[in-house]
């Protein structure tokens, strides 16, 4: 069972000790969006636990903090499920929405609010709350960095409606675009209070790092997300493998485990030159704390990752038995905002 695997990480485990009171205000706050209506909606939304990785990636943060990082945590599947369709239909909902979420991030000024949907609306309350006491360079970063996972996205789709990627290399490289992870590292800054220099952050040395951290992220949710993959007949990691190295599921599985392994001792390796590269690069002793913070973030975000896969209902057994290529995903707007009678 894909959810039950285990990888061995040298990184110990955290949880935030406010998961359960945040929980509680996610829900409210993702009622107050008219992203969760009624009953059934509410049970399948607690029950898929995605806002909980919130808890496990950002273990510090408190009050305002953390309730922005679990609404962010919560946005960030429900998007991701907009383009879960059935086989043989086209996600343009998604891609509207896409669109809205550009222009919000690019053109704010432009944004039509009485034609927004809830995704667009919600979103718009996350990105507010997240500029508040930032600079304006983290600000045009992370608006950069937003572009780039909405845009690939649509990369995505657009692979879907002519022929999907089957190599490893691609779908890793997009992959890296439509993970999040790199918004999230952004969150981090902001729930911790702190930002690293905006040249810093371009450094060849940060990039690889985070591009470390991308690709342990994102195979370790390939593994645990594959049965749900499997059912509902979409593409996964572990497929590309089992192709390209002409071997079965388990021992692609296993393949996957190792790759995440050794990234996480590459970027351990990198980060020993972290004290070398703050001091060549002249920074204080505050600006080397900051850089050795975001590299601390690093680390929590992939352990958290793989804790909270094994611990939500997303990935679960009862989950993949409810999938089908016929139907949507367990959190398009499908299923969270009908209400039955």
């Amino acid at each position: 069972m894909p959810q039950n695997v285990t990888i061995k990480l040298p990184i110990p485990p955290r949880l935030n000790t406010g998961l359960a009171a945040a929980r509680e205000r996610n829900l409210e706050w993702m009622r107050q969006q008219k992203l969760v209506l009624g009953h059934g909606a509410t049970h399948r939304y607690i029950f898929s636990a995605v806002a909980d990785l919130a808890a496990y990636s950002y273990p510090d943060a408190e009050d305002d903090d953390l309730d922005l990082a679990f609404d962010t945590m919560g946005w960030f599947f429900l998007f991701d499920d907009l383009f879960d369709v059935p086989e043989g239909c086209k996600a343009d909902t998604a891609v509207a929405v896409c669109r809205q979420l550009i222009t919000l991030v690019t053109h704010p000024s432009q944004r039509e609010t009485h034609h927004d949907a809830p995704l667009v609306s919600a979103f718009a309350d996350i990105w507010r709350r997240a500029k508040m006491g930032m600079s304006e360079e983290w600000r045009q970063r992370a608006a950069h960095n937003w572009m780039d996972y909405l845009t690939g996205n649509l990369t995505e789709e657009v692979d879907r409606r002519t022929w999907i990627p089957e190599d490893f290399a691609t779908r890793m490289r997009v992959g890296h675009r439509t993970l999040g992870l790199i918004p999230s590292l952004d969150l981090a800054e902001r729930v911790g209070h702190f930002e690293i220099p905006q040249i810093i952050w371009h450094s060849s040395h940060l990039e690889s790092m985070r591009r470390a951290a991308v690709d342990a992220v994102k195979l370790i949710n390939e593994v645990m997300s594959l049965e749900n993959d499997d059912a509902r007949g979409d593409p996964n990691l572990v497929h590309c493998l089992m192709r390209q190295r002409n071997c079965s599921r388990a021992e692609a599985i296993r393949l996957a485990v190792t790759l995440v392994q050794t990234t996480v001792g590459q970027l351990f390796e990198q980060m020993k030159l972290v004290p070398l590269f703050c001091a060549r690069l002249g920074l204080t002793s505050s600006e080397s704390e900051k850089v050795q913070r975001y590299a601390t973030a690093l680390l929590t975000w992939i352990r958290g990752s793989y804790d909270w896969s094994r611990s939500n209902g997303r990935y679960s057994p009862r989950t993949a038995s409810a999938l089908s290529p016929n139907m949507t995903g367990q959190l398009h707007p499908a299923n969270l905002t009908t209400v039955s009678r």
